[in-house]
């Protein structure tokens, strides 16, 4: 007697179901190929922006990117359906460059990093105006860079506390203190609001 295995022992029926199944399938992974491609183009930038105005190193900060971005499309599956899969992005590159980081501190230590230098008076473009942002936010405490830089995203408290593991009240306070910062820092270079208002030393008018 005779056995076949595989396809060629199935019933005209079943290889018919079979043959289905197979091309559902194909569909519905280039249809997820094609939604993550999506995701990942409308998504990239946001994320590296926020990830940056935490860590400096540009190198560090794409490798956590691609890393995550990878990962992501081995479980889009379960991702698509989330409200905003880009904080479960957010979270997994943090905790890349976290380990990343930990790493470096055991294998040397780690030297100081330089501030940036005073920026000139004058902002020529849209570029400009982003890199001293970025300067200025990497003088700030991390958490206080990356809860502003996720507020200026378009994040709300509530997505930023579930992303960062913080409760509201600290978002608020981080987002506070980090305006704060940031207004110092501009004053220290020079920049002033534009009726010349100081904050630092400046004296409050009638209300």
């Amino acid at each position: 007697m005779i056995e076949f295995e595989g396809t060629a022992a199935l019933t005209p029926e079943q290889a018919d179901c079979e043959a289905t199944r197979k091309a559902e399938a194909a569909r519905m992974k280039a249809a997820h190929d094609q939604e993550f491609a999506a995701f990942t183009e409308a998504s990239y930038h946001q994320v590296e922006r926020i990830l940056r105005s935490a860590c400096r190193d540009r190198e560090v900060v794409e490798d956590a990117l691609n890393e995550a971005y990878l990962h992501g499309r081995v479980q889009w599956s379960k991702l698509r359906v989330h409200d905003r899969p880009i904080g479960w992005i957010i979270v997994t590159a943090r905790h890349k460059i976290r380990k990343d980081h930990q790493r470096h501190l055991r294998e040397a230590a780690m030297a100081p990093e330089d501030l940036p230098t005073a920026p000139h008076s004058n902002i020529a473009d849209v570029w400009e105006a982003q890199e001293l942002l970025r300067g200025w936010l990497h003088r700030l405490p991390a958490r206080h860079a990356e809860v502003f830089q996720m507020a200026q995203e378009g994040f709300s408290n509530q997505e930023i506390a579930r992303i960062l593991g913080l409760t509201e009240n600290s978002v608020r306070s981080y987002k506070v203190a980090a305006r704060r910062g940031l207004r110092e820092l501009a004053e220290e270079a020079g920049y002033v609001a534009p009726d010349g208002h100081r904050r630092q030393g400046a004296r409050r008018g009638p209300r």
